[in-house]
């Protein structure tokens, strides 16, 4: 009668798979590794800065609030676009700008095609017609006491997208709003004006 023979065992299947998952891990830490390393070393080469726009100066003309609170004005807008970058240009493909007061908007039109190079400075100009908008109670009496002064507070607006491009590296297109508040708008265009400061969202 023969003897069966024992059982031998060719590994352990826990071990195997524990090796197996250490390597997997390894990979993926060496994958990320190298992701945040070309990240970074992106940013140290080009070291962006933020762009900084302001609003040299707004005249209102044509304006007029009638009793039943319709406001009837024109807005001629003077910015500025400061992009300090030495590595990076700014292409802004579509541009909408608005004219705000309290969160009303009073007027709105399309902003130019704008290319921002690298270390340029540009100026724009934007009409916008604003044509029988009623306003609020709050802002309505607001401009009448601001008219007497012979200017009118108002907020400028720009939605846009953009397309950077760093060194031979294009982003995709991105969002970005300018918002530039309590804008002082005159209504002489000689008059001196005091230039508003814009936060910029990207």
């Amino acid at each position: 009668m023969a003897l069966a023979k024992p059982c031998t065992s060719t590994g352990d299947p826990w071990n195997a798979r524990s090796r197996m998952m250490r390597w997997a891990s390894s990979i993926l830490l060496a994958i990320i590794f190298l992701i945040v390393l070309g990240v970074l070393t992106i940013w140290l080469t080009v070291r962006p800065r933020q762009l900084q726009f302001a609003v040299k100066d707004a005249v209102v003309s044509n304006f007029n609030l009638s009793d039943n609170r319709l406001v009837t004005a024109d807005f001629n807008i003077t910015m500025s676009a400061n992009n300090s970058n030495h590595r990076v240009s700014f292409s802004y493909d579509t541009m909408k700008v608005s004219v705000q007061s309290n969160d009303k908007t009073l007027a709105s039109a399309d902003g130019p095609h704008l290319v921002n190079g690298r270390d340029n400075f540009t100026n724009f100009q934007v009409n916008l017609t604003s044509r029988n908008v009623e306003l609020r109670g709050s802002t309505s009496s607001d401009w009448v006491e601001q008219n007497r002064s012979g200017e009118i507070k108002i907020d400028v607006i720009i939605d846009a997208r953009v397309q950077f491009k760093a060194l031979h590296w294009k982003q995709d297109r991105c969002k970005i709003r300018i918002f530039c508040g309590d804008v002082a708008a005159h209504f002489l265009r000689e008059e001196t004006f005091q230039h508003t400061q814009c936060d910029v969202e990207l």
